[in-house]
This record gives structure tokens, sequence and C-alpha cells, in this order.
């Protein structure tokens, strides 16, 4: 298991990096759209009550036309506009984290609010990461870098150290030490980042305190996503990906980090 999983996400990482750092603005939007807006709407679609074809193609359709229309429309540099809703919802969806009962019955009422929920998510987590590209795609590999040293350092501080879980009754596994483990170690690594990247906007100190604060909304991020699919009795949200699940197992921390770091980007690296 652990193996496959480590394959896939080399093969993972090489494409989405080859992405960001061949492929022009306009072509590198249009592979997003694929992956992030068409294959995760698919699987959001039916994290979000629906369980028929047709409705999941419609939901997907929808995502896909609404952010082809916000990219086409806007110049690149208008794009943050639209992040700071995005931003301010994750805040509630983290809120959300202390009653995970909320929204657990399968009433048409819980299923279109998630579904608003998720393509908020997948919309501005899209956003954020184009226009990132668009501005440097060393930015890009930044967000990337926060959110694998604070998984890497989760996994191996949680597997040594273990003691109390972090969040029982939504993914068992987590751990508090391991949480730590995960902000101190992207903390550290963001802020080397920082010195040695091309085009970074920010101070080794500040990147390293941006991390921290991104890491701990990236943990909270994957709790989001986990919760959801507790509440829909879903292990993953497909088996698109061998040994990770699907599109949106992976893009939960990035969903919930990349709308803040762009914000930061824009706020703080002028």
């Amino acid at each position: 298991m652990l193996r496959t999983r480590v394959i896939t996400a080399l093969i993972i990482t090489s494409i989405g990096l080859a992405a960001v750092f061949m492929l022009p603005a306009p072509a590198f939007a249009a592979f997003a759209v694929l992956i992030l807006l068409a294959l995760g709407g698919w699987e959001g679609a039916r994290l979000g009550g629906l369980d028929q074809t047709r409705a999941r193609a419609a939901y997907t359709a929808v995502l896909v036309i609404t952010g082809t229309a916000v990219y086409w429309l806007h110049e690149p540099g208008q794009i943050t506009a639209w992040l700071l809703p995005g931003c301010i919802a994750w805040l509630g969806f983290l809120a959300w984290l202390a009653r995970p009962a909320l929204g657990s019955a399968a009433t048409k009422a819980n299923h279109a609010f998630k579904l608003l929920i998720i393509a908020l998510i997948l919309l501005t987590g899209w956003l954020a990461i184009v226009w990132l590209q668009w501005l440097s795609p060393w930015l890009v590999l930044m967000l990337l870098i926060i959110i694998a040293s604070a998984d890497v350092g989760a996994y191996f501080s949680g597997r040594s150290i273990g003691g109390p879980k972090l969040a029982p009754s939504i993914s068992p596994g987590k751990t508090r030490s391991g949480a730590i483990g995960g902000l101190l170690a992207a903390m550290l690594v963001t802020g080397i980042s920082a010195q040695v990247l091309p085009d970074s906007p920010f101070t080794p100190v500040t990147a390293g305190l941006l991390a921290l604060v991104l890491a701990a909304i990236s943990i909270g991020g994957d709790l989001f996503i986990s919760l959801l699919k507790r509440q829909r009795q879903l292990k993953d949200t497909s088996d698109l990906l061998p040994g990770h699940g699907g599109i949106l197992d992976r893009f939960d921390s990035i969903g919930a980090a990349a709308p803040m770091f762009a914000l930061a980007v824009a706020v703080l690296g002028q």
C-alpha cells in the first residue's frame, strides 16, 4: 500500500510540476479546469449527495462553465477579488469541525448547501492556483512545499510519537503530535525555501510564519473533506488515484490553503 501510494504521488507530482512550469497561463488554466473542476466536480457532486450520472454531469458542467467564464471575462490580475469570499467561507468551514454532526442528515437542503460549499472550494482553489502560476510558477511550488512538508512532518511525527487523537470523530488516524510536527516542519522548510527559491515575495521569517498558519488551515481543510465523506459514508471521494483515493482526497489541504496563500502574496508580497 505504501509503495503504491509513493509511486502514485511521484507520478502526480511530476505531471503537476511539468504543467506548472512548462504550460503558458491559458493552457495551464485549461489543464487545471480538467483536473480540479471537471474531475473534482464529478467527485464533489457525489460528496454533495448527487448519485445519478446526469445530475453529477450537470453539476460538473456548471463548475467548468463558471470557472472558464470567470477566467476569460477578467484579466488574470483581477482574479484575486474572487478569492476573498472563499477565504472568508473557509473560516466558517473550519468552525464547522467543532460540530461534526451538523448537516449530517440526508435532506435536500443539506445536500444543496454542501454542493454550494464544494463548488466554492473548487472554484476558489482553482482560481488561486491559476493566478499564482500566472504570476510565477515558483509560487505554486512554494504552496506545494508548504502542504507537502506539513503532510510529511505530520506523518512521521504522528507515527513516532503517537498520543491523543486530533479529531477522533472525524479522522481517527490523525494525532495532535502529528499536527504539531506538521506545523513545525512546514514552518522550517518553507522558511528555507523562501531563501533559495526564485521570485519569493517573502523573507524567510515571514514565509515561515505564513507557512505555520497555512499548514494549520490545510489540516483543517483535510478534516473538513473527511467530515463530508464521513457524513456520506464514503472512504474516498473516488478510486481514481491508486493509494490516494480521488482528486478531492488530494486537493483537500491545497483547496483550503491556496486562496489564503494567494491573498497573502497579493497583500504581503508587494
